[in-house]
């Protein structure tokens, strides 16, 4: 199996074979579930729920760590290797890179088999309609999204192609999907048990590069409840705000503008930054929007 770039930026979420759980020993019910979890002689930890028991039992949140508990001790192993294929995904294009993308997923079964001999591991489907991947950048993010304010079609906007990379966040829930042809901007959410696109936004246009805005890459804060956008040639490190519930299922996300970094001079934001509604592959709507102000940048 070959891909068409010589980049391909591989994002695993990967089973632990740790026993070790890192927790605030403050609280004595945690401390009752680690003697729990440790007495387990099969033990073996699922990433996911080892994230979600870390952040939760330091942060008190008993009752979510119990549950994380108890799936960490029915061992539900396996894992996914996800790709990011900067290739085009349509045909005709002049120019690598430009239009669209492939997300490649693998499950650990698939990849154990072909180790084991059999037929090359098969990717996994990211819409209803389609029985294998690899999937489609522009079938995750339907082209009748509309962006807020413009009310312009993705499909008529320009530069949404070349997937940079594909991140996780640490509870392994999400990904942020790194969208970056130059002049675009865009950086996404994915749901990583569906693989459905849950939000999508622009990042701000500037005056610091002829290109304006550009997405090479974002991280997640160490508990999930930010995302760092390197906004490239903006010259601008900016900032979505995560809102989640108690099982970290993320319930709202806010492009925050006041919370922007520029690493220019004399700032102007050209196009500020936008979001897109509208229905995902599932049908379900996108969520997020935007909020704050440039004038409260940087203070």
């Amino acid at each position: 199996m070959r891909f068409n770039t010589a980049t391909v930026a591989i994002a695993a979420l990967l089973s632990a074979a740790s026993t070790s759980i890192a927790a605030d020993d403050s609280s004595a019910s945690v401390r009752a579930i680690r003697r729990r979890v440790n007495s387990s002689k099969a033990l073996k930890l699922n990433a996911e729920a080892q994230d979600i028991f870390q952040n939760s039992a330091a942060e008190g949140k008993d009752e979510v760590a119990e549950a994380a508990a108890m799936k960490m001790k029915k061992g539900k192993g396996g894992y996914e290797v996800w790709g990011a294929d900067q290739s085009n995904s349509v045909a005709g294009e002049t120019s690598a890179g430009v239009k669209g993308s492939f997300l490649w997923i693998w499950d650990s079964k698939s990849i154990a088999d072909q180790l084991a001999g059999g037929a090359d591991a098969t990717p996994l489907s990211c819409t209803p309609n389609d029985p294998l991947g690899p999937c489609d950048l522009l079938d995750i993010f339907p082209q009748d999204l509309k962006e807020v304010g413009s009310d312009a079609a993705l499909e008529d906007l320009p530069a949404f192609g070349r997937l940079h990379g594909v991140i996780k966040d640490p509870s392994n829930l999400y990904v942020t999907a790194n969208i970056f042809t130059p002049t675009g901007g865009y950086v996404g959410v994915i749901d990583t048990k569906t693989k459905e696109a849950i939000a999508l936004f622009r990042v701000t246009e500037t005056n610091g590069n002829a290109n304006g805005r550009s997405v090479h890459m974002s991280f997640w804060s160490t508990d999930g409840s930010a995302i760092l956008v390197d906004n490239l040639h903006g010259k601008m490190i900016e900032r979505i705000d995560v809102t989640r519930d108690k099982k970290g299922k993320i319930i709202d996300l806010v492009f925050n503008k006041s919370a922007g970094v520029y690493l220019g001079k004399d700032f102007s934001a050209v196009e500020e930054a936008t979001a897109f509604y509208g229905s995902n592959a599932f049908g379900n709507p996108l969520i997020g929007s935007v909020g704050g102000s440039y004038a409260d940048a940087g203070k």
